[in-house]
């Protein structure tokens, strides 16, 4: 399938976007992503924000590679420590449970030494094929 070429985390045609190229490994999602200084957010350091939009785009590909469109409707972050700018991660996603209208997923991030440094949770919303304003809702 092919990625929304616009995307901005994996967008391959998005000028200010990170290119991450996601793949399907069996059951899981997996890329790499090396964040760079215009991710930055304290000195150093990559922006919790970019780090959660790359770890949502892993658990929404989860079905996209699947051929099922989705969006988020909730997302929950844990950060385990702090991302230096120019580090090597490996980014994952797997689907935890489906059913008719949503999804749970959860996305994990790792240092070249295997050191977990963020997660996530989300519930996703298969979107329906005409349009995603009739789409469920989450409450």
């Amino acid at each position: 399938m092919q990625p929304d070429r616009h995307c901005f985390v994996c967008g391959r045609e998005n000028e200010h976007g990170l290119r991450v190229a996601f793949r399907l490994e069996g059951s899981q999602v997996r890329a790499t992503f090396v964040p760079g200084p215009g991710v930055q957010g304290y000195d150093g350091l990559a922006h919790g924000g970019v780090l959660t939009a790359v770890l949502d785009d892993a658990m929404v590909q989860c079905l996209y590679q699947r051929g099922i469109n989705a969006y988020t409707g909730r997302i929950a972050v844990r950060f385990r420590r702090p991302v230096v700018i120019g580090a090597r991660l490996e980014v994952y996603g797997e689907l935890v449970e489906e059913r008719a209208a949503f999804a749970t997923a959860r996305a994990w991030a790792t240092t070249s030494d295997g050191a977990l440094v963020v997660e996530a949770e989300s519930t996703l919303i298969r979107a329906p094929a005409a349009s995603t304003a009739d789409a469920p809702r989450v409450r």
